[in-house]
């Protein structure tokens, strides 16, 4: 593939990664506090609540002071609390709140609208096509 194709491709993706996030936080009118680089960290706990803040920021790929930063702004809004952990007095074991779960079920509905919005007029197999791509694209950056 020729490296123009490439960038363009690329600036496509990107483009689409920044609508969504856009659109997201558009539609959580009810979650105007909530910044559109949260919601990962709230998914992220509905997999494994009261993960350590190293983990988290092992899992979502940012720096714990980021983390650590996101997490403040969350708690003080009220979608997560942290906690001493038991067994490590020096880490933080995070926790949803009510709240984080409210959001969360937000978030869940906005993100099945967008995606039901956006492949709209796909066939089932361009779907699944463009899905397998995407994730073969994932696997070679992360391979490089």
């Amino acid at each position: 593939m020729n490296s123009a194709r490439s960038e363009r491709l690329l600036g496509q993706l990107s483009e689409l990664v920044k609508l969504h996030r856009y659109k997201v936080h558009e539609k959580l009118v009810n979650h105007p506090e909530l910044y559109p680089g949260q919601p990962p960290l709230l998914f992220q706990l509905d997999r494994e609540d009261g993960q350590t803040q190293k983990s988290l920021a092992e899992k979502l790929r940012r720096t714990p002071a980021t983390v650590t930063v996101m997490l403040k702004r969350m708690e003080t809004s009220g979608y997560v609390r942290r906690e001493a952990d038991p067994n490590d007095q020096r880490s933080l074991r995070v926790y949803l709140t009510d709240q984080g779960r409210s959001a969360l079920k937000e978030l869940s509905e906005v993100f099945q609208e967008l995606e039901l919005q956006a492949q709209e007029g796909f066939t089932p197999e361009e779907t699944q096509l463009m899905s397998a791509l995407a994730q073969r694209m994932i696997h070679n950056l992360r391979e490089s």
